[in-house]
């Protein structure tokens, strides 16, 4: 009971005291698990151009120490982990995988003139705005929909986790760090980052905390 008070307190601050939302994109905005599994082949190939002699459990090994296929991709092939995105999304196109959330669109788009809704993700602005009409976002008037911007790798040049990041955020919104919500589905990539930098920070799972009225 004692947790339930605290819970329903904790919705209740957020929806009080913020005023952007940020949300991750890959695993967040949708999920698609074939296109994981082809994303996690597309690294591991990289991977193993530099080394014919490595398994897909050494890659997984690597995959946990250093937190992404991504960053082992690099890691594993010494090329730099900007370079390695580049590669994969050069091969894969995310927005063909992906299927209509009406759910999430409605929550987010109903929204707009509470919230100030951006994206910061490691993919590229390119890639996002493909993906968001597959997704159902209306992109008639704008092709970024209901976001405001979005903050791809492509404009920040850094990847998450890298705190730095979030200094980007900073500069366009002039507004105090826990005026910002980060949402994202990962502990250690989204959301543990974020809270250090003085946002407040959602799973993706947790959303109803605030959209529910």
């Amino acid at each position: 009971m004692i947790r339930h008070y605290i819970s329903k307190l904790n919705s209740f601050i957020i929806r009080k005291t913020v005023k952007y939302i940020v949300w991750d994109f890959d695993g967040t905005l949708y999920e698609n698990k074939k296109l994981g599994r082809d994303l996690q082949s597309a690294f591991f190939d990289i991977a193993k151009n530099k080394d014919k002699n490595l398994t897909q459990k050494s890659f997984n090994i690597a995959t946990e120490k250093f937190g992404s296929w991504s960053a082992a991709a690099a890691q594993l092939s010494s090329i730099p982990e900007l370079k390695v995105l580049d590669i994969v999304d050069s091969k894969i196109n995310k927005a063909i995988y992906l299927k209509k959330n009406l759910t999430l669109v409605k929550q987010i788009e109903s929204t707009q003139n509470q919230y100030h809704h951006l994206i910061l993700t490691n993919s590229t602005t390119a890639e996002v705005i493909s993906c968001l009409k597959k997704i159902g976002f209306n992109t008639d008037k704008k092709p970024t929909g209901p976001f405001e911007k979005i903050f791809g790798r492509d404009s920040t040049r850094l990847l998450k986790p890298n705190l730095k990041i979030y200094n980007k955020i900073l500069a366009y919104t002039k507004a105090p760090k826990f005026t910002h919500l980060f949402i994202g589905d990962s502990l250690n990539h989204d959301i543990n980052p974020a809270r250090l930098s003085g946002f407040q920070a959602l799973p993706i799972w947790e959303i109803n905390k605030i959209f529910k009225h």
